[in-house]
């Protein structure tokens, strides 16, 4: 069972992780401002290539979230206590 349990708050300690990342992500993509309105003319507002790697960073935090999340979900839902 220890084994079990170590492996157990080593997914939430890497989920915790995750969800620290998700939120820098999140801050970088607000201070980033990214024209996500195309504005009124015939031309979408620009993208800078720093507005595009901070939106795939963000993309790939929220990835990492969900996969850890799932990942210790799935240790706790099926693990069978040792007879």
């Amino acid at each position: 069972m220890a084994g079990h349990e170590r492996e157990l708050r080593s997914a939430r300690t890497a989920y915790l992780g995750a969800v620290r990342r998700l939120d820098e992500a999140l801050r970088a993509f607000s201070a980033s401002r990214v024209p996500l309105d195309p504005g009124q003319g015939p031309q979408p507002r620009p993208w800078s290539r720093q507005h595009v790697q901070v939106m795939r960073e963000l993309a790939a935090a929220f990835a990492e979230v969900i996969d850890r999340r799932r990942s210790w979900d799935g240790m706790r839902r099926e693990w069978r206590p040792p007879h």
